[in-house]
């Protein structure tokens, strides 16, 4: 029996080679041997000749060495890696082995500054494929799942004291759902495919990671404490050189690629439970529009947007205990993370930091499915339905694994490709600050009568009250200058 070849993926410059040798008079049999791929390859390459040549770069006369390749991606913050280690399974004999390098690299940082980010893809506006709202979606023509898809990149450090704002990656430079709108509960970059990219995972580095763990630092009395980001393998990932900053004090480590799904801490429940958090408040929208049969359900969750989604995710960000964070870490420190030894130190943990258990119990599939079946148009939601659904975005790493040619596409392509269209949509200038004023003073004088609502949340609303009302003065005050301007 012949053995089976093994699959070998031919680089741009590999495949401009062999087109440049074919034109000398190499033989595509002669090629095949060379380079370990069929012939087939060999002439799929020569019938490509003409878009290998033109349509990457636009230079019909550009030949790309391996050097060239190699610095471009150096100069764009492409790691070079071996992809087949990616889908390797997870190695338990390699994860001991960097639970121990991280052991000796983490003694020199306080545990307060040890950081882990990790970015996930999230299918925002999925439901269960049994509901009507599911099933009509399917089917309408032109209907793209893909489009509903947005990457967000989680952080937070190994005490889980210090969870940083979301990164949330869309399509859409301008989301016609954010129009006049100036701040958001998170951050947001777009990119044409809502993948995260070297460049904006440089760009959150530079805006967001430091000068939020600084801000930390000064609030904690530690400022200039040195600072470590571990973070996987993704290709996405800058080297750990260009992501140095402050004379070292901010550094990155990276996880082996085959020891992620048993080390990383983002990946050891957090992200799950930020996404159950996220499709409860997803579930609890279309309860709280009140609506009363599956037409209105259906209109509801058409109307949901990208702006319902930054919410509905920081929410469910914002959910995620400090426990469940700490106890992510438990792995890469080599701590015991089975139950029963959870439940030992779990009265420990109480009396140390003052914190109830972990929440993620209260978000059990079938309370799930229960609060499904409320909904007009979800009747026939079942337990299987619920686990597909809650896993319907596991796969999606947030990031897209690209060969040679798609490299240098991706990275010289300038042209956005926008999802909704805002150009030509008329501005809107929103509620005034008197409306504003007179809602949430009647929002406040609500909460004052409801048991659920805390001293923090009443001051909250307060101080947006307090804001609208300062605003309102400054106008009134404005528009008595403009009258008195126009008496003269």
């Amino acid at each position: 029996m012949a053995s089976k070849r093994k699959r070998v993926v031919l680089s741009l410059a590999d495949k401009l080679k062999i087109i440049e040798q074919l034109d000398k008079g190499v033989t595509g049999k002669k090629l095949s041997e060379i380079y370990d791929v069929g012939q087939a390859t060999i002439s799929d390459i020569k019938n490509s000749k003409s878009t290998l040549l033109t349509e990457k770069l636009g230079y019909s006369s550009f030949k790309a060495s391996n050097g060239w390749l190699r610095n471009f991606k150096f100069r764009h913050g492409v790691r070079e890696l071996d992809l087949a280690g990616e889908k390797l399974s997870a190695d338990s004999a390699a994860a001991e082995n960097f639970i121990e390098k991280f052991k000796t690299a983490s003694e020199s940082y306080d545990p307060e500054f040890v950081y882990n980010a990790d970015e996930t893809g999230l299918v925002w506006k999925a439901l269960p494929k049994t509901t009507l709202a599911s099933k009509r979606e399917s089917s309408a023509p032109g209907h793209k799942v893909s489009k509903e898809r947005v990457t967000v990149l989680n952080c937070a450090n190994s005490t889980g004291n210090h969870k940083l704002p979301l990164l949330l990656i869309g399509k859409s430079r301008n989301p016609r759902a954010f129009k006049n709108v100036k701040k958001l509960p998170l951050f947001y970059k777009s990119q044409p495919k809502a993948w995260m990219t070297a460049a904006l995972f440089t760009e959150w580095y530079d805006e967001v990671f430091i000068p939020e763990v600084k801000k930390h630092q000064k609030s904690v009395g530690k400022e200039g404490s040195k600072v470590l980001l571990i973070v996987d393998n993704a290709p996405t990932h800058p080297t750990a050189e260009l992501l140095e900053r402050e004379n070292g004090q901010f550094k990155t480590t990276f996880l082996p690629p085959n020891v992620t799904s048993l080390l990383q801490p983002m990946d050891q429940s957090v992200i799950e439970t930020m996404k159950r958090h996220y499709r409860r408040q997803l579930l609890r929208k279309l309860l709280i529009e009140g609506a009363e049969d599956e037409e209105l359900v259906l209109a509801n969750h058409s109307k949901i947007n990208l702006k319902d989604c930054c919410y509905m995710v920081a929410e469910a960000w914002s959910l995620v205990t400090a426990v469940t964070l700490r106890r992510a870490w438990n792995k890469l420190k080599g701590l015991p993370s089975e139950k029963n030894k959870k439940k030992e130190s779990e009265e420990n943990e109480k009396q140390e930091y003052g914190e109830d258990d972990d929440d993620e119990d209260a978000l059990s599939l079938e309370e799930i499915r229960k609060m499904i079946v409320k909904i007009p148009g979800c009747t026939e939601v079942s337990a299987e339905d619920v686990g597909e659904w809650m896993a319907c975005d596991t796969s999606d790493p947030g990031f897209q694994i690209l060969n040679d040619d798609e490299i240098v596409v991706s990275v010289r392509e300038d042209v956005e490709v926008e999802e909704e269209l805002s150009a030509d949509v008329e501005v809107d200038a929103g509620p005034s600050a008197s409306e504003a004023f007179a809602g949430l003073e009647t929002a406040l004088k609500w909460m004052e009568r409801q048991p659920e609502c805390d001293h923090l949340q009443l001051l909250t609303v307060k101080r947006m009250r307090d804001l609208a009302a300062r605003k309102r003065l400054k106008t009134a005050k404005q528009l008595t200058l403009t009258e008195m301007f126009k008496k003269q």
